[in-house]
């Protein structure tokens, strides 16, 4: 018995907890971007490299070998290609850490035959550590130092190299890279941490903020649910004239009991609901399935008459659950069968045994639901159907149920032709 805009209102809860996942995955999937982003920037480092060297060659500089920077920053551009394509987001964060000697061997390469001056291989030595503080964590930087000093001291192989000059710029360079990159490092995870907290308290707020909505929404729901039995307990009493026939009478106490018999239910429904997913609140037993089988179908009997049909596929098994409210469950569900089948149509309940559960079914060949109204069924105040009469808490209390017994609830809709609705009970 929903209005249209109460309908509005329980979709927009639905957006509001769509979109507090879409913002809960956004958060997981941060690390995978910001892997893909250090990649690609590690790329655009050896692309970038290469160009600017390739670019200043026709630069006039003494004792440079053209051939040897030509073909090295070829290479710098190629492995930049290939870092910009990698898929970084898949991989763990340490996978990009096999960029580095790549780049250390270019380096030492590159001073070795005259590619670069001594001064100049300083600053891309320096670009490295650069992006190791930026992409990894701290100390990182102080793992990856002694591959940078042999690096840099490849150029001592060389006959003509200064000893003296080449090992005095490698004591020099290399632990100012270093504290370069830690201090990076450093900032950069505890900017992480900070942007973490920040998340989190958003992500608080807003579940804070999604909590008080959902508590308005079902305070105006219940007032709505309440107040349409007493409007009709109301008109119907303004109108009853004090010389009514006994026949009047009667039709007006019959209204009145049915509409207070909804009322009841419905107070029922909302204490059952309030605890219903609460497992310390379950009597757990082990029953013989055969025989609570048995009770449900006896039980369904007078819901369905000769219009229910059994299949269980159980015989000497048992079922650990709370016998009163399992039955509960299924009994909604074959009420739920009972209104919603067409004319005589037969209504299947079906125990079928799984790996690790059952599962109990029960088939109608109804309307079915509209198309995308799966889970939204399952929610509570929502009756499936905008004539239908009840408290639409019936499917809600069923998988608070299931849920509290570890299991699951569900449909299988097909739309025009009925729908399945099912539960599973761990074994």
């Amino acid at each position: 018995m929903g209005t249209e805009r109460e309908t509005a209102r329980a979709r927009g809860g639905i957006a509001a907890r769509q979109g507090g996942f879409n913002r809960r995955f956004a958060l997981s999937d941060a690390p995978s971007h910001r892997r893909r982003l250090y990649g690609r920037l590690a790329a655009v480092f050896f692309m970038g490299s290469g160009v600017l060297s390739l670019t200043v060659l026709p630069v006039p500089a003494s004792g440079l070998n053209v051939t040897w920077a030509a073909a090295l920053s070829a290479v710098a551009f190629a492995l930049g290609g290939v870092a910009w394509v990698a898929p970084w987001d898949r991989w763990p964060r340490q996978a990009s850490l096999g960029l580095v000697p790549p780049a250390f061997a270019l380096l030492g390469l590159a001073s070795a035959y005259r590619a670069v001056g001594l001064q100049t291989s300083g600053v891309f030595f320096m670009v490295v550590f650069v992006w190791l503080g930026m992409a990894q964590p701290p100390r990182t930087s102080v793992a990856m130092a002694p591959l940078a000093v042999l690096a840099y001291l490849l150029p001592l192989f060389s006959l003509d190299e200064n000893a003296g000059t080449r090992t005095y710029s490698t004591a020099l360079i290399i632990p100012l890279c270093v504290l370069t990159g830690e201090g990076i490092a450093w900032t950069a995870a505890r900017l992480e941490k900070i942007e973490s907290a920040l998340q989190r308290e958003k992500d608080q707020a807003e579940r804070l903020r999604e909590l008080d909505e959902m508590k308005d929404n079902f305070l105006t729901t219940v007032s709505h649910e309440l107040r349409n039995p007493i409007t009709i307990f109301r008109g119907h009493l303004d109108v009853l004239d004090e010389d009514a026939d006994k026949r009047e009478l009667r039709t007006v106490k019959e209204t009145l009991i049915s509409e207070l018999d909804l009322m009841a239910r419905l107070v029922e429904d909302l204490t059952t609901l309030a605890r219903v997913d609460d497992r310390s609140q379950l009597r757990v037993e082990s029953l013989p399935l055969d025989s609570f089988v048995s009770g449900i179908v006896n039980s369904a009997e007078a819901l369905l008459g000769d219009r229910l049909r059994v299949e269980s596929e159980v015989t000497g098994q048992t079922l650990r659950a709370d016998p009163q409210r399992l039955t509960q469950a299924l009994l909604n569900l074959l009420r739920n069968a009972a209104e919603h089948a067409r004319g005589d149509r037969p209504v299947l309940f079906r125990v079928q045994a799984e790996p690790s559960s059952w599962r109990f079914e029960v088939a109608d060949e109804g309307e079915g639901l509209a198309s995308g109204d799966e889970q939204v069924v399952f929610e509570p105040f929502r009756t499936g159907s905008p004539g239908a009469r009840g408290t639409g808490l019936g499917l809600s209390i069923v998988r608070g149920i299931a849920k509290a017994h570890g299991g699951q609830a569900g449909v299988i809709n097909r739309p025009g032709r009925g729908a399945t609705f099912w539960i599973r009970i761990p074994r």
